[in-house]
């Protein structure tokens, strides 16, 4: 028997959901999602920010499989740290994720002119508003103002309870609702305190050979009464 459960309790891969069937849509993402079913549309590229943890990769897959269905070309999935290094490719469609300072913004600059001159489209992920890029190009900084900038806003409890089920489940954790009604009621409410609560419970679960409960979110919380 307790070989068996170690077998049970053994570290899954978090496997992302990242269909549209997955996306929860919310007043908070629904202008982004706007913009992404609303390709092509007239501009060269668009800023998608909000704080860690928000959905914005799951938003930019979204972005990729539109595209692809309306025009039969991949984007090229980079990371900024990754594109930064690396040579651009002439590719019409491109997703830049996680862009923050410091920034070439030469190589930026060169981009945008890129996409424009093969009719092409730069999908941009931030953390930040442009204006918070610390850029010094003027040229770069009109290019980037003339693009739809959107904003993730912070999370309600709707989009919260979505996003804490689908967290759970890319770890194949099953949570009962009263769980989630009470994790609602007692963290933070960011993305990023919430990302926080749902890999601790899926590393305590393990760890203690438990289920997730309310008294292990307690201790995840660091509740007094934790038992």
């Amino acid at each position: 028997m307790p070989d068996r459960f170690h077998q049970t309790a053994l570290k899954l891969p978090v496997r992302s959901l990242t269909g549209r069937a997955d996306f929860f849509t919310a007043k908070e993402n629904a202008q982004a999602v706007a913009m992404i079913d609303s390709f092509p549309n007239g501009f060269h590229g668009a800023v998608i920010f909000g704080e860690k943890g928000c959905g914005k990769t799951h938003l930019a897959r979204l972005f990729a499989d539109t595209v692809f269905q309306k025009t039969g070309k991949k984007p090229d999935f980079v990371s900024f740290d990754a594109w930064s290094a690396q040579t651009d490719k002439e590719t019409p469609y491109i997703i830049l994720e996680d862009v923050r300072p410091p920034i070439d913004e030469t190589a930026m600059f060169h981009l945008l002119n890129q996409v424009k001159s093969t009719n092409g489209f730069v999908l941009m992920t931030s953390e930040t508003v442009p204006s918070g890029w610390n850029l010094k190009l003027p040229d770069l900084m009109t290019r980037l103002k003339a693009l739809p900038c959107i904003q993730i806003q912070s999370p309600g409890e709707e989009l919260m309870r979505a996003v804490l089920i689908k967290q759970f489940a890319d770890r194949q954790l099953t949570v009962a609702p009263e769980v989630i009604t009470y994790i609602l009621k007692n963290m933070e409410r960011s993305f990023a305190a919430l990302s926080y609560v749902v890999q601790r419970a899926d590393e305590l679960s393990l760890e203690k050979k438990r289920a997730v409960t309310v008294p292990l979110i307690r201790q995840v919380l660091d509740k007094p009464d934790a038992v």
